[in-house]
């Protein structure tokens, strides 16, 4: 019977640290704003020597719909660059929002290398990153027009933070100027 007794006092001490453990414990996005919507696009056109193109994609979150956007992107100091783009939403009840998403931006060079496959591009399946081109950027959206349910939810001139990665895949295996993709998230 005190075998029993030991054993239950046991369990009940492993399962109050555990509670304490977990109810003190920093989540990992302690601190961080809240992300309003993402968005997945893929890079429809692009010219590099003007840095003018499109994407088009979906929108997740507290807006929910398809995406498509303008950008032109300027080279500051390789590789830094900054990029000015006007994102239209359009939701399934038709109602649309239209952002402009100013930051600025930096070209991961040297890409990161996958040593089993050495070179540039190196042997088949070729390396993910070789000759390609992108990286991370930091900005905001700044809220332009609205319709619908955005007039009362968004205000005009409203700012939003936002951060992103875009990235063009590397040739072979794909044909050179081959457009990549872009993921965005959009904070309060």
């Amino acid at each position: 019977m005190s075998s029993k007794r030991t054993l239950s006092a046991l369990v009940c001490m492993i399962a109050i640290t555990a509670l304490a453990i977990t109810f003190s414990a920093k989540s990992v996005h302690a601190g961080k704003a809240k992300i309003a919507f993402t968005q997945q696009e893929k890079v429809v056109a692009f010219d590099p020597g003007t840095g003018l193109g499109a994407q088009t994609g979906v929108v997740t979150g507290d807006i929910t719909g398809v995406t498509t956007a303008n950008f032109q992107w300027t080279i500051t100091s390789f590789p830094n660059y900054t990029y000015n783009d006007r994102v239209g939403i359009t939701d399934t009840d038709g109602d649309q929002i239209i952002f402009r998403s100013t930051g600025t931006g930096r070209f991961l060079v040297p890409a990161l290398q996958d040593p089993s496959l050495g070179g540039n591009p190196g042997a088949p399946p070729f390396q993910p990153f070789g000759n390609g081109l992108g990286g991370p950027q930091s900005g905001t959206y700044e809220v332009l027009s609205t319709s619908g349910k955005y007039v009362t939810l968004y205000t005009i001139g409203q700012t939003l933070s936002a951060k992103s990665v875009a990235y063009n895949p590397s040739s072979p295996p794909t044909q050179l100027g081959t457009t990549g993709s872009s993921y965005t998230e959009i904070s309060q």
